[in-house]
């Protein structure tokens, strides 16, 4: 019996400057180029040509824009009059192409990304978060047409998917109940941290930096849910207690960023924030092995890579109280209330004495990349034997 065949996408918006994603997308490209499948073939499939010279990648000529237009005008025919069969008929041809394309290569697309760019071939979906549904209503999220354009693409996309990933047990339960997705049909894949782990990854001293600075970082991108404003207020109660300490801040801005730095002026901690701009893995190796600990306030969840990363590097780690990110470290991480400055500040200060006095907690967590490799194997196996159910030819009525 053959194995089954699946179509990784290589998604060429994956760029280093779009931060976390990138770094989960690239390790997990790298991790099952090597990987040794039970039941599963890999064959990575592309738009454009992707030159790599660890794996050879496929061409789908089938332009996903193309097609889009032609399912909406088809749908504009169908309403019109049925003299327009025989037209109806080329576009359902050109359509089905595009399918019987996508066949001769593979089963079914793994995307990697929540994304989807042929819902007509069967696929599964990565599901990363559901911030519109269980976050705050931030701007990223759910204003200026943002709610409408994720809310439009969940109430579809996932729900026809012959599987759904998720980074968590807490992804899958969100997965349930705002999207009301069958539980056999969502399995857990688990987050894991990027290549700044890696022992090839030495470790390099950003050049603002001092050998010696006294100091705790966050890594995020400059988004409001990232939620820089109630770090800088509680850093007024921590700067009380340690004067000298500096909070370092890394990240590529995403809109927020001129307010931000504005607050800082405000609240008066020019000389106890450094603000280091998108940085290196080396150069957050460095951070993550020198600082006092990692300080995760975001509010937008399940997880995060970050709090994993200071983990496997015997970083302290202060972080919101989401479910996902206690799931993720467990005892490991000292927990606070993202709108609470005090309450953070709190944390922080017991992370620092903790550290200052040798307390050194234990971290021993499912979330690595072994464990992710061996969920997608045993979901590569489940699915076999779902899609081997009906052979190249889908129009099955």
């Amino acid at each position: 019996m053959r194995k089954l065949r699946v179509g990784v996408w290589l998604n060429s918006n994956m760029i280093p400057g779009v931060g976390g994603g990138y770094g989960y997308y690239s390790e997990l490209v790298k991790a099952m180029s090597k990987y040794s499948f039970k039941d599963a073939e890999i064959i990575f499939l592309s738009n454009k040509l992707v030159k790599d010279d660890t794996f050879k990648s496929r061409i789908i000529k089938s332009k996903p824009q193309k097609l889009i237009i032609l399912k909406i005008l088809l749908k504009i025919i169908i309403r019109l009059h049925p003299l327009f069969k025989s037209l109806r008929k080329i576009i359902e041809k050109i359509i089905n192409k595009s399918k019987h394309e996508i066949y001769q290569y593979a089963d079914i697309i793994y995307y990697l990304t929540p994304d989807c760019v042929y819902p007509d071939s069967p696929y599964i979906y990565t599901l990363w978060d559901l911030g519109h549904f269980n976050c705050y209503a931030f701007p990223e999220l759910s204003m200026n047409g943002i709610f409408e354009i994720r809310k439009k693409h969940h109430d579809f996309i996932p729900h026809k998917a012959l599987m759904v990933f998720t980074e968590s047990e807490t992804g899958k339960k969100q997965c349930e109940k705002y999207l009301n997705i069958n539980k056999d049909r969502i399995e857990v894949v688990p987050v894991f941290p990027s290549g700044v782990v890696d022992q090839k990854c030495i470790a390099v001293k950003p050049a603002k930096m001092k050998k010696g600075d006294f100091f705790i970082h966050y890594p995020a991108q400059f988004w409001a849910h990232k939620n820089h404003y109630n770090l800088l207020v509680a850093m007024l109660s921590v700067i009380e207690t340690f004067s000298q300490i500096k909070l370092v801040l890394t990240g590529a801005d995403k809109g927020n960023k001129k307010y931000i730095l504005e607050t800082i002026v405000e609240l008066e901690l020019e000389k106890n924030v450094i603000d280091l701009g998108f940085v290196s893995l080396e150069e957050l190796r460095w951070l993550y092995e020198n600082s006092h600990g990692l300080v995760m306030p975001t509010l937008l969840g399940p997880t995060n890579m970050p709090v994993i990363e200071a983990a496997e590097l015997n970083c302290p780690v202060a972080c919101t109280n989401l479910s996902g990110h206690i799931e993720q470290l467990g005892d490991y991480g000292y927990y606070f209330n993202g709108i609470d400055p005090n309450d953070i500040a709190k944390h922080i200060l017991l992370m620092i004495n903790d550290k200052k006095s040798g307390i050194i907690k234990r971290y021993d967590s499912k979330f690595n990349m072994n464990n992710a490799m061996e969920a997608i194997d045993e979901s590569f196996s489940k699915l076999k034997q779902i899609i081997f159910c009906w052979g190249k030819n889908d129009r099955i009525s």
